[in-house]
């Protein structure tokens, strides 16, 4: 009788696992997307959204593509991309993520270009005592211009940290380029990995 009910309970446990991870919500989301959207494209008229599923096979090739580091299970689920648009002009996109920090999670809005280029972040949510120095346009210009391949290429011969050189310019906010780094990298190849086929069709 104690082995059916200890079936029975892992039965149960199972049954309950299951539909978390099917109906995964990603918990990183845009608080106010009307209001961030326009702080990032002031002159957008109207946004367009597309909702996508980050899955096992989508975390596999995140895996792939950079190795040394991986997609957390909670951010498996549902992501929202945004489309600036001025009337029907695409102007750029809209995307959150966040990266875990030695302050917690930093959650990050990103602003990027039709050539999938970094146009510009905000943090939505950072802990960090350096959060001041990472707002400011000196650090920014690390990241702000580049493409996927060309934020990687920042990378140290570690995959997680970035280079000496790019931390010398961080303003003494070393900690906290590692981080918007890498959240950069993933932002922009899970952009072209999601959505890529809808964003050549606008």
């Amino acid at each position: 009788m104690n082995k059916l009910h200890m079936v029975l309970a892992l039965t149960l446990l199972v049954l309950l696992l299951l539909p978390g991870k099917v109906n995964a919500i990603a918990y990183c989301s845009l608080r106010d997307p009307v209001a961030q959207i326009a702080q990032l494209y002031p002159q957008k008229t109207n946004q367009l959204s597309i909702v996508k599923t980050v899955d096992d096979n989508i975390r596999s090739q995140v895996q792939v593509a950079l190795p040394s580091n991986d997609l957390h299970f909670s951010e498996l689920g549902r992501h929202t991309l945004y489309i600036a648009m001025l009337g029907k002009q695409p102007l750029g996109y809209v995307h959150v993520r966040s990266e875990q920090s030695d302050w917690g999670l930093v959650e990050i809005v990103w602003a990027i270009d039709k050539d999938l280029r970094i146009s510009n972040f905000v943090f939505q949510r950072c802990r960090s005592p350096k959060k001041k120095i990472a707002q400011k346009s000196d650090f920014k210009a690390i990241f702000i211009g580049k493409n996927y391949r060309e934020l990687k290429a920042l990378l140290s011969a570690d995959g997680i940290t970035a280079k000496k050189s790019v931390l010398n310019n961080a303003q003494g906010a070393a900690e906290l380029a590692n981080v918007v780094l890498m959240c950069a990298l993933k932002t922009l190849l899970l952009t072209e990995m999601l959505w890529g086929e809808d964003l050549e069709k606008l």
